[in-house]
């Protein structure tokens, strides 16, 4: 059974993150400077992402669970409509955002976020900005191993149904979660700093630029090419 949790093992796995990064940057920015009316556009960008997708072997079931936050924005854009918003403006936002999601999707399925980082840093982004992206991934994990520990403590000793009665203490927990969770960053970051750390990540990488990964990412940006000019002569 394939698990929700782990991303598909495809042939695109195999490649370079910056090549899968710059592939996803490249599609988003042709999705969003396409044209409001350009419908044929959106259909090929779409089948474009559906052959990504089925090509990294990603299962319908991860798509639609991975999709699925977007479903509220798309609400809220149609009870817009409601109140006199524009169908065309409604429709644009709409395809654009599911398909910047849905690429996004993609990368994730095929790109573990710590080669992605390793991806960024190859990129030459500001070094700042992927320590921040760093201490995010591992502070979540923090967050959410902490919050476990104090649920299971709450219903040890409180094993009864919770009700609206019981908002403000649960209310309480999230303040004393928020500030458990701060107090453990904290000695993590002074255990860090006790072991040498200077602000800066080294890694041992395995990432390299093969000739076909340059030869997939020159297709694929061809291709981009070759939807707009088709689409908007």
């Amino acid at each position: 059974m394939f698990d929700l949790l782990q991303p598909p093992k495809g042939w695109l796995a195999k490649l370079d993150g910056r090549t899968k990064l710059l592939m996803f940057l490249t599609y988003a920015l042709t999705v969003l400077f396409t044209k409001p009316t350009t419908y044929g556009s959106w259909l090929v960008l779409s089948s474009l992402l559906v052959a990504m997708l089925i090509a990294a072997r990603v299962p319908v079931k991860w798509v639609l669970v991975r999709i699925s936050p977007v479903i509220p924005f798309i609400g809220l854009g149609a009870i817009g409509l409601l109140f006199g918003g524009s169908k065309e403006t409604f429709a644009q936002v709409t395809v654009k955002m599911v398909l910047c999601v849905g690429a996004a999707i993609w990368l994730s399925a095929t790109t573990p976020f710590t080669q992605l980082l390793d991806a960024l840093r190859k990129l030459k982004v500001p070094s700042l900005l992927t320590i921040m992206l760093s201490f995010m991934f591992r502070y979540l994990f923090v967050l959410a191993e902490e919050a476990m520990r104090m649920s299971r403590a709450y219903l040890s000793r409180c094993p009864r149904k919770q009700t609206m009665k019981d908002a403000f203490n649960i209310g309480r927990l999230a303040g004393a979660l928020m500030l458990r969770t701060y107090s453990r960053a904290e000695r993590i970051y002074l255990a860090m700093l006790s072991r040498g750390f200077d602000g800066e990540f080294r890694t041992i990488s395995f990432q390299r630029m093969r000739f076909a990964d340059f030869a997939i990412l020159l297709a694929f940006v061809v291709v981009l090419a070759a939807i707009v000019f088709a689409t908007h002569r």
